[in-house]
């Protein structure tokens, strides 16, 4: 097992200073296989910790097993009929921290909570009155998103009480190939887009095993371990009801459907939007799906709404579809004839995600302001012609910042920027207003061009000569900042 961190450097500094400034109450909460747990396993090794895992069944068993561990783990002799209320066990648990400072941590909290026993009001009403100047520190850790948030709210018993407070999130691009380390850029960033940055997901490599060995034994194989878990990705979140009607909005969303009223025919919730509705809201707050609109639209335009998350991406556009051949058959054959023709175009979209998570690390040493917005532009100009533009983003400057992103195979020539122009020029003349700031060089901060495999000589000779285009490659994304082109094509030290 890993016993050193990817990523969660801020969180293990903070999560250490809490404990040095107890007595602290702390909340940790996100998405399963996120690595709460193995972040707070970790995070004070060497300290005096007692870890509880509630289990989703009623307030006494959880109790009276807790008892049965703190027993166990203390030495001393507790028996669950002494403690008939959670405020007898918080206060079992201050008695402990009395002489030798001691860390808490009660994972999967929610399940501890709802119950007809108030817990919260009974550890506020212990925390407040008995623990003093005690070095006790208390982390509760939840992967009910909602309901962990909902214990900072203003009508919460908890209200104003915690020390500190954190979501822990999926990995990005950069962070996800630091847990399979040594991959050439291109696989590192097929890597992402199959797995996500989920780092459960991520841990399940083998050192030395191709990708695609990989992904056939995890994803694709009915028995595999990301396969299980994504199966039951929405079932595994305690607030969802109806999972049918959340997998089905999920998939919907999945198949390319992306406004509200699309959603919800394809799902086959037209007579109830109400039920769509929810479900997008909830698996937005799971960061399942996201929103979107073009940029510079009003804000009544309607949101379009996409899959937020890679793994879960990667199996509604896959696994999902080929769950009958999967079932039936060989998983390396449905990779070899329905995965990997159509992975370089289904990565276009995947890496147009990357190079925005690129941008927010890396935007200083490539000479560029933070983004304020960050968008795509999809539509018609005034002849009807349909346009893409892949990225348009207002700098934290007032200066807009347009540019392409490209998954290529082959190295992109200067024929790309001409069409940018030209698109600009066209949309500028449809009356849309932020074009023309793309093409006002008081208002613009450049164009962007981002291609997994590089540029022509040619296109490289023109940036320089016309100034005002940064181009980056995979390679580009993945160095570190020192040493990166920045705009005038010369490299910018951060």
């Amino acid at each position: 097992m890993r016993s050193s961190f990817v990523d969660r450097a801020r969180e293990v500094r903070e999560l250490r200073e809490l404990a040095a400034r107890a007595p602290s109450l702390g909340l940790l909460y996100g998405r399963r296989r996120v690595g709460k747990t193995f972040l707070l396993d970790h995070v004070w090794e060497g300290a005096r910790r007692f870890y509880f895992l509630a289990a989703d069944t009623t307030s006494e068993m959880n109790r009276a097993e807790l008892i049965q561990e703190l027993s166990s783990w203390s030495g001393r002799t507790y028996e669950a009929v002494d403690f008939p209320s959670w405020r007898n066990v918080f206060r079992a648990l201050v008695g402990l921290a009395e002489v030798e400072p001691l860390v808490v941590v009660l994972d999967e909290f929610q399940y501890l909570m709802g119950q007809e026993e108030d817990i919260v009001s009974q550890l506020v009403a212990v925390w407040d009155r008995e623990v003093r100047g005690r070095p006790l520190t208390l982390i509760l850790c939840g992967s009910e998103v909602a309901t962990m948030e909902r214990l900072e709210a203003g009508d919460s018993p908890l209200y104003g009480r915690p020390n500190w407070s954190a979501r822990l999130r999926p990995f990005d691009y950069w962070d996800t190939r630091a847990m399979v380390p040594g991959l050439p850029p291109r696989e590192a960033a097929c890597v992402y887009g199959v797995f996500g940055g989920t780092p459960r997901f991520l841990a399940t490599t083998r050192e030395g095993e191709p990708l695609r060995d990989w992904v056939v034994r995890t994803v694709l194989s009915s028995r595999g371990e990301v396969h299980l878990q994504l199966e039951r990705l929405i079932e595994q979140e305690k607030g969802i009801r109806e999972p049918r009607e959340y997998r089905s909005v999920l998939s919907a969303v999945a198949d390319g459907h992306s406004t509200t009223d699309r959603v919800a025919a394809a799902a086959g919730l037209a007579d109830r939007p109400h039920v769509v509705d929810r479900a997008l809201r909830v698996l937005e707050s799971l960061e399942l799906i996201g929103r979107e609109r073009n940029f510079g639209a009003s804000v009544r335009t309607p949101w379009n709404n996409r899959v937020a998350d890679n793994g879960v991406r990667f199996w509604y556009r896959f696994v999902h579809k080929n769950r009958s051949l999967l079932e039936m058959g060989d998983p390396g054959r449905v990779w070899e004839r329905r995965v990997e023709p159509h992975l370089d175009t289904y990565m276009g979209k995947v890496f147009e995600g990357i190079v925005r998570e690129a941008y927010a690390r890396h935007h200083e040493g490539w000479g560029l302001g933070a983004a304020l917005g960050w968008a795509r532009w999809e539509g018609q100009d005034r002849n009807r012609r349909p346009i893409e533009v892949d990225l348009v983003a207002e700098l934290d400057d007032g200066r807009l910042f347009t540019g392409e992103v490209k998954w290529s195979s082959r190295p992109v020539d200067h024929d790309l920027h001409l069409q940018l122009r030209r698109n600009l020029d066209d949309l500028a003349r449809a009356g849309q207003g932020w074009a023309h700031r793309a093409l006002d060089p008081r208002h613009s901060a450049g164009h962007l061009y981002v291609s997994a495999a590089g540029f022509t000589h040619h296109f490289r000779r023109r940036a320089d000569e016309e100034g005002g285009i940064l181009l980056l490659d995979l390679e580009d994304l993945y160095r570190t900042t020192d040493g990166a082109p920045g705009l005038d094509g010369t490299p910018e030290a951060r």
